[in-house]
């Protein structure tokens, strides 16, 4: 079945709230692409508050982030945390939750940036 084409305006997408299930503090999330089948493309934008995060996880199907705006962090398994600044790119995998991140974890000393 072909996608259907047309505008979806700004107005027209609900903001919703990171669950707290996988989100630390407040965390807001913005569709900006639905996935059509045959596709599984689909994105959203997350925002996070000061000292929001997610619970760890993991993505073995793959994903992108693209950090926007603001400083944040990611850190993958066994390694140091790392710096996001705008326009940083990270690759990864479809999500497979875990536990969440503590605020030990979290404030830990990180590099680059």
């Amino acid at each position: 079945m072909p996608v259907k084409a047309g505008v979806i305006r700004a107005g027209a997408r609900t903001t919703r709230r990171g669950a707290a299930e996988t989100f630390t503090g407040v965390v807001f999330q913005d569709p900006v692409i639905t996935a059509e089948a045959p596709s599984r493309l689909g994105g959203s934008v997350v925002t996070f508050t000061p000292g929001a995060r997610t619970a760890w996880h993991s993505h073995p199907v793959g994903q992108t982030l693209f950090c926007l705006s603001g400083v944040g962090r990611i850190c993958f398994k066994g390694e140091k945390p790392q710096v996001l600044n705008p326009g940083d790119t990270v690759r990864g995998r479809a999500p497979a939750w875990g536990a969440h991140v503590s605020d030990a974890e979290y404030n830990e000393a990180a590099t680059g940036g």
